[in-house]
């Protein structure tokens, strides 16, 4: 059984630097504790992580989608924490080819001195794999102003797929990377009607979904717009045009992978969780 939880769920200049909502990513980890992934630490990640009881010290794989501060802000911490205060090579780093030594449009967001703590480092480009402690890995398409940007897709035994894809917009082949998922996880930046190049809105996620038809999506890293919209009403709007049971993730929110997929809030070791199973 897997957990995720959200650090945050914002996104964009704006959210990240009134922290409207937060900016820590994502973390992914298991009830024996032998996974414990931190995705795409923006600003804020290190100290949502302590607030929230999520020992950084504990974390064996860090995955960043591309070169950009509300992703990678607190990449360079959290390495420290998983390397035990650089004292030992430990776990994993993957991330983009931006992250790690920039491009045209970005300079790389991960020192050259960090990049040297992690035991292994591996540049993430569109179907690069690796397995993360029995979990299979795999970088996707997504199409954002950072070229290099890439999503992550992870094959977990016992449960299925399930998907993570950051700011995008869409593409006409994304059922090719994000399709057969028991969970989608979307990055809808802003409402329906703002268009962003580059970014996804409401209208992006629903032709997304449409061509995925995941069991399930969840909706995260909203800018301002669509934090004053309100994201549960979008989420509605892309449940009720595509059919597919869709949720806006909230600061805090944790998700249980299990035979069911469950949401829940800052949920206790022991909680009865029957309450938040979804039909």
């Amino acid at each position: 059984m897997l957990e995720i939880i959200f650090l945050g769920t914002g996104g964009g200049r704006f959210a990240t630097i009134t922290q409207r909502r937060r900016t820590g990513g994502i973390r992914i980890i298991s009830e024996q504790g032998n996974i414990n992934m931190h995705i795409d630490p923006g600003p804020g990640a290190l100290i949502y992580s302590l607030e929230m009881g999520l020992d950084p010290q504990k974390i064996r794989a860090i995955l960043v989608s591309h070169s950009h501060l509300d992703h990678a802000n607190d990449a360079e911490p959290l390495i420290e924490a998983m390397s035990e205060g650089t004292t030992k090579k430990r776990g994993i780093l993957l991330a983009a080819r931006s992250v790690l030594r920039g491009n045209e449009i970005c300079e790389n967001s991960i020192s050259r001195y960090h990049q040297a703590m992690p035991e292994k480092v591996v540049e993430a480009t569109v179907g690069t794999s690796v397995e993360i402690d029995g979990i299979n890995v795999t970088a996707c398409k997504a199409v954002h102003s950072d070229p290099d940007a890439v999503g992550f897709r992870f094959e977990v035994k016992g449960f299925g797929g399930f998907a993570y894809m950051p700011d995008s917009e869409y593409f006409s082949d994304v059922s090719k990377f994000y399709s057969g998922l028991r969970l989608l996880i979307l990055s809808v930046l802003r409402p329906s009607g703002q268009p962003w190049e580059g970014h996804m809105t409401t209208d992006n996620a629903i032709k997304i979904i449409e061509e995925t038809r995941p069991e399930m999506a969840l909706i995260t890293h909203f800018g301002m717009q669509m934090i004053l919209r309100g994201p549960e009403k979008e989420a509605e709007l892309i449940e009720k045009r595509t059919g597919v049971p869709t949720k806006a993730a909230f600061d805090g929110m944790r998700v249980i992978l299990g035979k069911e997929i469950v949401f829940g809030g800052r949920l206790r070791k022991g909680r009865d969780l029957s309450s938040f199973l979804q039909p």
